[in-house]
């Protein structure tokens, strides 16, 4: 079958490929919907080995060369949103970024994620991450993936620019860290330091934990740092809270303090 013509049966290899890769029985591939996701990609040297497109966007078959053709109706049915957006994009998930590759100054500031479960909190944190310019992002074992497509839409494309070092758990990292001199802070929902009081100068980890908000390893080390809030709140989301001190962090590593 010539490659101009549109797939049309579920049975073909490429569309039960990107049903396996939907429903993650394809283990480390990186499944991108939408143009945007795949411009991104795109333009950040990710290697996409396949793109499906509806046959009613020729735009994105311009755009795509390479790129196969698929019946409109037949790739909404194999999209894994409510409404498809027309394109597909499998590739392989990115290279992880290595801590030993950082170099660690004082203008070292990482993000580190420890447990959140919740990919659309991840993804809130990975735009959050980038628009204050952190170095890197760090996600621990034993959350989402920071590959998972809601992630993924919910960053708009920031996982896809920001370094992301995967740590096999917290305690590993911590260590790792510790080792190369960066000092260790944590959101705590009580009891810890006001960030406008705080020292902010690096080599710096602010750690994040999950939606229980818990980490699993000795943080008897870390400084906590503590939003003021009404004492009628219990307490913010974890997304509000972690974009909240990103912000103290930048205004206040950018004029040294």
């Amino acid at each position: 079958m010539s490659t101009d013509t549109p797939i049309r049966s579920r049975e073909n290899p490429l569309i039960k490929r990107a049903a396996a890769a939907l429903s993650g029985r394809e283990k480390g591939v990186l499944v991108l919907e939408g143009e945007r996701l795949v411009d991104e990609a795109c333009g950040a040297g990710h290697a996409l080995d396949l793109v499906l497109v509806a046959e009613n966007r020729p735009d994105l078959l311009r755009r795509h060369p390479g790129a196969r053709a698929v019946d409109t109706q037949l790739l909404e049915r194999v999209s894994g949103l409510d409404t498809s957006p027309g394109i597909l994009a499998l590739g392989p998930e990115p290279a992880s970024a290595r801590l030993e590759d950082f170099r660690i100054d004082g203008q070292f500031f990482l993000l580190v994620v420890a447990g959140i479960a919740d990919p659309r909190n991840l993804g809130a944190l990975a735009r959050s991450a980038e628009a204050f310019q952190v170095s890197a992002l760090a996600v621990c074992g034993g959350g989402v993936n920071p590959w998972n497509p809601k992630a993924l839409r919910g960053s708009m494309g920031s996982l896809l620019r920001l370094p992301i070092v995967r740590a096999p758990d917290a305690r590993t990292l911590s260590a790792a860290l510790r080792q190369r001199g960066v000092r260790q802070v944590q959101a705590a929902t009580r009891g810890g330091t006001d960030p406008d009081a705080f020292d902010w100068q690096g080599p710096l980890a602010l750690w994040l934990s999950g939606e229980t908000g818990a980490l699993d390893l000795d943080t008897h080390d870390f400084r906590g740092l503590t939003l003021r809030i009404a004492e009628s709140v219990e307490s913010l989301n974890v997304t509000v809270a972690g974009s909240l001190l990103l912000y103290c962090a930048q205004r206040r590593m950018r004029h040294g303090g």
